[in-house]
């Protein structure tokens, strides 16, 4: 699985994780780049490289679909990275969230609240 986030927002992350450690039904591994071991990278380019790398070994793309997506270029790379691999997507409605990105509409194969049994039924149905 690669959650993409906001480092800003990376408890989310986080509690999916969380999510994911207290389900026995399922055995993940974690593709995504966590805030206290950040990629080494030269410059965009390698930077991009190693998370087209990350996404292309997961078998399913977790999106935290916050308002900050529309402005983040690098989840929006990830989306896209996603599309290019075929991998599913699953959008994430953080909690008091109404509105989402369009991007993550017009991707997402399937958009779940921020509840447990949802995030971890949608990533078992999609992975």
């Amino acid at each position: 699985m690669f959650v993409s986030h906001s480092w800003k927002y990376s408890e989310q992350r986080e509690r999916i994780e969380e999510f994911l450690d207290d389900e026995n039904r399922l055995d993940w591994q974690n593709f995504s780049v966590p805030e206290d071991d950040p990629m080494e990278f030269e410059d965009k380019t390698d930077l991009r490289q190693q998370l087209y790398q990350q996404v292309g070994q997961a078998n399913v793309v977790v999106v935290v679909a916050g308002m900050y997506v529309s402005h983040s270029e690098w989840i929006e790379e990830e989306i896209e990275m996603a599309d290019h691999f075929e991998k599913p997507i699953i959008g994430v409605r953080p909690n008091g969230n109404e509105r989402l990105p369009a991007v993550v509409k017009e991707e997402a194969d399937e958009i779940v609240g921020w509840r447990q049994k949802s995030i971890v039924n949608a990533i078992a149905k999609h992975a």
